[in-house]
């Protein structure tokens, strides 16, 4: 007869009853020794429902695992045994269903990558400690959400380098983005999404100018959201930002062009454009991109 196949050490095992049960229980010692040799978790497309306890629960696991990642399950929470997780650094949970953080997860003071993109998330913790406890936490990707706003605390990521909120129902970032000195990519396109759109009331998203305080800033794309305007904060402030993405955005350009800061802008991307064509790098018919859509009149708006 032909040898049973062997699930990935990796995979998630459901116990049975007898024989299989034996194999089944084989397989998650296999997989368990796994993860404590490796210290990563890999729980991807695995149907699950919940984490293993046992990530949490054993004491030569928890303090080894590193990366935990359970992309594309079922999840629609995580408990609050997260925390035990001490030495973890990076924790991808996109595509579950998952609608709020406990706030333990703000003990995992290692954290550097945290990816929670379609989920279903409205709101982040509130407590500014939560933040504050994340000191090392370098990337946070909330793409695909459905969050309505950003709590102040967020500002209190000192590591934080990269800033992904795009398609939610955002209409600013708080002001305390500014305290995020090392920040240097940051995307807000397809903000707002859902009843936003559909309101009789004239809605924006508003660029904070606070922003201007993360002077390392080199990426702000915000292509497709109801941006109208960029501080000139931003433009005079930020002086290695060479990527300004504004497509698909209500803005009038001809105001742009008159924002303190936009020419000394323009100068950067031409510079950076310079370089690429020296490079040799092939150029669209559409030629070099410098972020927004000329009309005849304003900028074709959000739809």
């Amino acid at each position: 007869p032909f040898a049973r196949a062997v699930p990935s050490e990796m995979g998630c095992c459901v116990s049975k009853s007898g024989a299989d049960g034996q194999y089944a229980a084989s397989n998650a010692s296999r997989r368990e020794e796994a993860w404590r040799r490796t210290g990563v978790v890999g729980l991807r497309d695995a149907g699950l429902k919940e984490i293993p306890n046992v990530v949490f629960s054993d004491g030569a696991l928890r303090v080894v695992v590193k990366t935990l990642d359970a992309s594309n399950n079922k999840l629609s929470s995580l408990p609050e045994t997260v925390g035990a997780l001490t030495n973890l650094r990076s924790l991808t949970l996109a595509r579950n269903a998952i609608a709020r953080l406990p706030t333990s997860l703000g003990t995992c003071a290692n954290l550097r990558t945290l990816v929670l993109d379609d989920n279903r998330l409205e709101t982040l913790p509130g407590d500014p400690a939560f933040f504050a406890s994340l000191s090392r936490l370098k990337t946070l990707s909330l793409k695909r959400n459905k969050l309505v706003s950003l709590p102040d605390g967020i500002g209190a990521l000192k590591a934080l380098v990269s800033l992904d909120v795009s398609e939610n129902a955002l209409v600013t970032l708080p002001s305390t983005i500014g305290r995020c000195v090392k920040l240097e990519h940051v995307d807000v396109s397809g903000n707002p999404t859902g009843n936003a759109l559909n309101s009789e009331v004239s809605v924006s998203f508003l660029l904070p100018a606070a922003l201007g305080f993360c002077e390392n800033l080199v990426t702000l794309r915000c292509d497709g959201s109801l941006v109208r305007d960029v501080p000139g904060e931003i433009l005079t402030r930020c002086d290695r930002l060479v990527t300004l993405s504004l497509h698909g955005c209500p803005i009038d350009f001809g105001k742009l062009e008159d924002t303190p800061g936009w020419a000394n802008h323009k100068e950067r991307v031409k510079g950076k454009h310079s370089k690429t064509v020296a490079g040799g790098a092939m150029v669209g018919a559409r030629g070099l991109d410098d972020g927004v859509d000329r009309r005849e009149k304003n900028i074709a708006p959000h739809t």
